[in-house]
């Protein structure tokens, strides 16, 4: 309609209704625009808010699985020391504890505690941050995704750890302990899992003698020690910049 009326005044050279005419239109393109730019944004914002909802839900659940697994590897990792002290420098003790003996024998299980943190991804991914919030986080985001590229050579600290029980039969002898084994593991689809032996299964014990005497066996368990001790700070690492996030979270917390 307005164009026919401009198409008009053209004609009649009415140029004061052009030029009316032509605001009115340049006008309505306007706020048409900002208008379409103010739904997008919002838009933007709202689906910002979940994200990082979900990204609050994510890192607390990082942290605590992470405090976790420090707490549990760190005393792993002194019941490992105590071991190979007797070892190496308490010729006159004859026996181990067992939580000692089976801190040599496991020095091999060691796995690095991944958390699902696919909304950080997702944060970052983003061409632009729209909320406050998430520019006041964009900091901490980064360093955490900078010291994750580090983290993701782990695979270097876990090659190579000696599984000493399988290795060293006589330093370390299993017996089974638990008449409940199935020669095979059976599918159990109520349970949806699998029935399967177990370290749980065996009691392995550590010949003092046999380990003092070959310094091969010691020399994997130090390694062992030093991979444990690899991941371990890199886990503390990693740990700081997500608790540096959940910080900053709750500092902007609406």
């Amino acid at each position: 309609m307005i164009l026919q009326r401009l198409a008009t005044s053209i004609r009649k050279q009415d140029w004061f209704t052009v030029v009316i005419e032509t605001v009115i239109v340049v006008f309505g393109v306007y706020l048409g625009i900002q208008l379409g730019n103010w739904n997008k944004a919002n838009t933007d914002k709202a689906t910002e808010r979940q994200i990082l909802s979900q990204v609050q839900a994510d890192v607390e659940a990082a942290v605590e699985l992470k405090t976790e697994w420090l707490a549990s590897i760190t005393a792993h990792r002194q019941k490992l020391i105590e071991a190979i002290d007797i070892v190496q420098n308490e010729p006159e003790t004859d026996m181990l504890a067992d939580e000692a003996c089976r801190a040599m024998w496991s020095s091999h299980l060691l796995f690095y505690p991944v958390a699902p943190l696919g909304s950080l991804d997702e944060l970052l991914a983003r061409g632009g941050l729209h909320t406050a919030r998430a520019r006041a986080l964009r900091p901490a985001l980064l360093t955490y995704r900078d010291h994750r590229e580090v983290i993701q050579q782990l695979n270097t600290s876990l090659t190579g750890l000696a599984n000493l029980g399988d290795t060293y039969s006589e330093a370390f002898p299993r017996r089974v302990i638990s008449p409940a084994i199935r020669e095979t593991a059976v599918f159990d689809p109520a349970e949806k899992q699998a029935s399967r032996i177990t370290d749980a299964t065996f009691q392995t014990t550590c010949v003092l003698d046999v380990i003092r005497a070959d310094q091969t066996i010691q020399n994997k368990l130090l390694s062992n020690l030093a991979r444990t001790d690899g991941v371990l700070q890199r886990v503390i690492i990693e740990l700081s910049a997500l608790e540096k996030i959940e910080a900053d979270l709750l500092e902007t917390a609406p």
